[in-house]
């Protein structure tokens, strides 16, 4: 092979591992929010002389809901990495014993994101089909964060690699598959020989999976508090909503322009080699950013169009809406959509709120339904409010009422969203009654 070809050679296998990289960097980024994503990008600026970070977020007043002051309410940053799988469930599967499985999986995970317990012990707990059980976990590891629901390292990085959106390098699956052992032991010649790869290829290779993530409930173990920093704002004019990106409160890249032109008047190939590398880290990090905003702003219009209902306050519940919704509107994967209303907010002129609490399940068991949890609980509030005191509807006639609505709904589903909401049961409502 001679020079030309070999850096031709290099220079594809490069391109290929940017673009692998610049994906992972682009999910990374898209699953953050404002503050998160200004403590990322400052790490990576530690790294890069040509990259500076502006801060434009401070550490806003706390209060309890939103104003049209420069204050934001406080956010628990408490959220686990069981909600945030939970919420994915609810958005994305129909209430059966399959998803009913799927969530007593999620609730057998370590904080690291593993299921450490075996499926003979879960037969043992629960009366369960092997086919079942196998189709239940298959859904758990689909789930975001990439890597969850894995017994092991091993199956933890397969499962990362083999669902990754972008083509892996060549090589990575059958390292993991079948030469991780050697690959822990840094066995790296007897790997390349086994596998026939060339050197540009297995460097491409274990690259790739050393980027790969080894604890992916990481980003979820965390209970401190902090505060709520709104990156969407939505404006109502003259009956018409405009949806915006708040630019103050994102973190600015900056090109340290000065830098990389003292640096690139050396002569030193090796330093000329470290401007260009360090360069293409800053576009592809302007890119990726640019990536999270443009992302962050489709799915929030979609989130408006299929409130507007509520944005506009003709209605104070919000229509049922799930992932899947979007996803296919926008002909994005429901991971995706998922990733961006994590811990983002909107500021509207009558509160704060987060993106996911736009989305609510349909109260029936079609979709076609039409009617969200959250206006089903909203209805159920409005009959009790309206009831005869002296004899409250008991759960059985409530569902009737409901039911007479619209809503098909069981007494005991009445009577779990009447407990949820706090509603004592007909018989403390009307004791309740007799003692005023």
């Amino acid at each position: 092979m001679n020079m030309n070809q070999g850096f031709s050679l290099h220079q594809s296998q490069a391109q290929k591992l940017a673009l692998t990289q610049g994906m992972r960097q682009s999910i990374a980024m898209l699953r953050l929010d404002a503050i998160d994503l200004q403590d990322y990008l400052q790490e990576i600026s530690l790294e890069n002389p040509l990259m500076d970070i502006r801060m434009p977020l401070v550490q806003p007043v706390a209060v309890s809901g939103a104003t049209g002051q420069e204050t934001y309410q406080i956010k628990d940053t408490s959220g686990s990495l069981f909600s945030y799988l939970l919420e994915q469930v609810h958005l994305t599967m129909r209430k059966t014993p399959l998803r009913a499985l799927v969530v007593y999986l999620i609730e057998q995970l370590e904080p690291n994101g593993y299921l450490m317990i075996s499926d003979d012990e879960i037969r043992q707990q629960l009366p369960v089909d092997p086919i079942m059980l196998m189709d239940a976990k298959t859904l758990l590891q689909r789930l975001d964060p990439p890597g969850v629901g894995a017994h092991d390292l091993q199956e933890c990085l397969l499962l990362q690699a083999e669902n990754d959106s972008e083509p892996v390098p060549a090589g990575v699956i059958p390292i993991l598959k079948d030469h991780f052992q050697a690959m822990k032991d840094h066995r790296w010649v007897a790997i390349q020989k086994k596998l026939d790869m060339t050197q540009a290829d297995f460097t491409a290779a274990m690259t790739y999976i050393q980027s790969l993530s080894a604890n992916p409930g990481l980003p979820f173990n965390h209970t401190d508090t902090s505060y709520v920093i709104p990156e969407l704002k939505l404006i109502a004019q003259a009956g018409k909503l405009s949806l915006q990106i708040i630019q103050r409160n994102q973190p600015q890249v900056v090109f340290a322009e000065e830098t990389y032109d003292q640096l690139k008047q050396s002569s030193d190939m090796e330093v000329q080699q470290y401007i260009a590398d360090r360069y293409n880290q800053y576009q592809s990090v302007m890119y990726n950013v640019q990536r999270r905003t443009d992302t962050l702003m489709m799915v929030g219009r979609q989130i408006v169009q299929a409130q507007y209902a509520f944005f506009t306050q003709k209605v104070k519940t919000i229509a049922p809406l799930l992932l899947r919704d979007i996803a296919q509107k926008l002909q994005i994967s429901e991971s995706t959509v998922s990733r961006a209303i994590n811990g983002k907010y909107m500021q509207t002129d009558f509160g704060i709120f987060e993106l996911k609490s736009f989305f609510s399940r349909y109260s029936g068991g079609s979709d076609d339904a039409g009617r969200s949890v959250d206006q089903m609980v909203t209805a159920l509030q409005h009959l009790v409010a309206g009831e005869d005191k002296t004899h409250p509807l008991s759960d059985d006639q409530l569902a009737q009422a409901l039911q007479q609505q619209g809503y098909q709904v069981a007494r005991r589903t009445v009577a779990k969203y009447r407990k949820e909401n706090g509603i004592p049961s007909s018989t403390r409502r009307g004791q309740a009654a007799q003692l005023k």
